[in-house]
């Protein structure tokens, strides 16, 4: 199934995957776990594999344009973003030289209650160390 996966990500450059993720704890504080991957295929996409993006910087932002919750991934693509009383929809945005265009964004619908997960996957950006 992996390898179906990685040859759907060139062609439609994002994957995303949302579920519900209610705390089990009462009183803990509703969160959105954001994983980000980039797509990166070699050689005529004779192998194609996706890894996570570090130091994206990744927003929380509602229908008015409002952000209300930012963060940075790790090393492995990881983030943690909290709600914040905030429910239906919203967008996450990441912006990082790593991925195509820049910026990626996604729609995502908060649960009244609980936090949410969500996966996405973009193209590889030409980014350059040298700028050029």
């Amino acid at each position: 199934m992996g390898k179906k996966l990685a040859k759907l990500g060139p062609l439609f450059g994002v994957m995303l995957a949302v579920t519900s993720a209610a705390g089990c704890g009462g009183g803990e504080p509703a969160n959105v776990d954001v994983q980000l991957w980039v797509n990166v295929c070699v050689e005529g996409d004779a192998g194609c594999f996706f890894l996570g993006i570090p130091e994206a910087e990744v927003s929380l932002v509602d229908l008015g344009g409002q952000v209300f919750a930012t963060g940075k991934s790790d090393a492995a693509g990881k983030v943690l973003l909290p709600i914040n009383d905030a429910a239906g929809e919203v967008s996450v945005v990441v912006v990082s030289p790593l991925i195509e265009g820049g910026r990626k964004e996604s729609p995502l619908v908060l649960p009244d209650e609980g936090g949410a997960n969500i996966t996405i996957a973009a193209r590889r950006g030409s980014f350059s160390p040298e700028g050029g």
